[in-house]
């Protein structure tokens, strides 16, 4: 009979083993389809510089989302479309005009593409100035 109980306890103790690794498999599986629900958003810092002062905020958006997306989603944006993209004409009520341009900058440079077309790794520091012409002449050389 002693056997028979120890057979027993010993049968409580697979099942339980067995419960707790069902139940470590569910949380990974969980914690993975959750990892894989926040991949899908990025972060990037962006900064409108309006010539006087300047916002910055850290935006979430989703992966493979481009620089005016990004814009786009927390600015009033005007701008007009051509065949290479999109160009900005106003931010916030700010409007280029013939003595101002908005251009944007990622990590510190001036994009040869326009901003729908610059896809967004992540991590990045976008930067939309407003300047004079003949300073946006400068980064044309």
């Amino acid at each position: 009979m002693r056997s028979e109980i120890s057979y027993d306890v010993f049968g409580r103790k697979r099942y339980l083993l067995l419960g707790l690794v069902i139940i470590l498999v569910i949380a990974t599986i969980s914690g993975t389809k959750l990892n894989q629900l926040g991949e899908n958003k990025i972060k990037i810092n962006l900064t409108i510089d309006y010539g006087d002062h300047a916002n910055s905020e850290i935006l979430s958006v989703s992966n493979r989302s481009t620089v005016f997306d990004a814009l786009n989603q927390t600015h009033n944006v005007s701008y007009k479309e051509y065949s290479i993209g999109v160009f900005i004409t106003s931010i916030d009520g700010i409007s280029q005009d013939s003595e101002h341009s908005w251009l944007y900058f990622v990590n510190g440079k001036l994009p040869s593409i326009s901003a729908d077309n610059y896809v967004l790794n992540g991590n990045e520091s976008v930067i939309f100035k407003y300047v004079s012409n003949t300073e946006a002449m400068k980064y044309f050389k």
